[in-house]
């Protein structure tokens, strides 16, 4: 810790233990308060899996361009009713419906929801339809009940927590066993270019091998010797299975204590 001026003196080791102290405590007197409230009531009316199912495949019946047009009313409606999301590409609809702009992989997050729900039990928003939109690919697809985990784990019992483990443990596991449709064992849901952090394009591939995919993420100026080690890491064997890429506290749902659903 420093000052711009050199002759002001820094704070008071004892002032900054001082606020530590204090500050933890009203965060737990927060956290007790919040518990004490307890979980929000369950919803009176909610549709189960089967019956979105059946109102999907009844609404898909209708005329493209009539869909298209009531998801455009949609989009309106819900931009005065609902707040603006954080990355200003997912919209909150009527219905219990959202709205999502693909801008990175037009097809491929409407795919993996599919493969998800014909091969998985994990609770995840069901695909409703997509269709392009003015900037991007937009996906229609239902919302899931609850709460992002960073907005309640400080609330939840370690029973819940525990449960959660193995709720999540389950899921993941699901998703694993997702069969590869594709010829390529490095790349998105359907075969396309696979998305990737690490990477200034934010993709790569796809690629059939591992040596290929292991290769690609070593930038060629890296130094010999660091290769080698490198080398020596990427040798290890794994399997290339179907996961999230971006699983975090905010994309996992839950409902009263439990997971209800795992979202992108």
């Amino acid at each position: 810790m420093e000052t711009k001026d050199a002759n002001q003196p820094l704070p008071d080791p004892f002032l900054l233990r001082t606020h530590y102290r204090i500050a933890a405590s009203l965060h737990l007197f927060h956290v007790e308060e919040r518990v004490a409230e307890g979980w929000p009531s369950r919803r009176l009316f909610r549709l189960n899996s089967m019956a979105q199912k059946t109102l999907r495949f009844l609404w898909r019946l209708v005329p493209r361009f009539i869909r298209i047009q009531c998801y455009r009313v949609l989009l309106k409606v819900g931009s005065h009713l609902y707040p603006r999301s954080f990355t200003g590409l997912v919209h909150q609809l009527p219905f219990g419906l959202y709205a999502k702009e693909c801008h990175r992989s037009p097809c491929n997050e409407a795919e993996a929801l599919l493969l998800v729900e014909t091969y998985t039990s994990i609770p995840a928003p069901l695909w409703v339809d997509d269709y392009p939109g003015t900037r991007h690919q937009v996906l229609m697809m239902t919302a899931i009940p609850g709460q992002p985990l960073e907005a309640v784990f400080h609330r939840l019992s370690y029973a819940e927590r525990k449960q959660l483990s193995e709720d999540l443990k389950n899921a993941l596991s699901q998703l694993q066993c997702i069969p590869i449709r594709t010829p390529y064992r490095f790349g998105n849901s359907h075969g396309g270019p696979l998305m990737d952090h690490r990477f200034p394009s934010g993709t790569c591939g796809p690629f059939q091998q591992i040596f290929d995919f292991n290769a690609f993420l070593v930038h060629r100026y890296v130094r010999t010797e660091t290769k080698t080690k490198i080398a020596a890491v990427h040798s290890r064997p794994y399997r290339s299975v179907f996961t999230h890429a971006d699983l975090h506290a905010s994309n996992i749902m839950l409902d009263r204590g439990r997971l209800s659903g795992i979202v992108d």
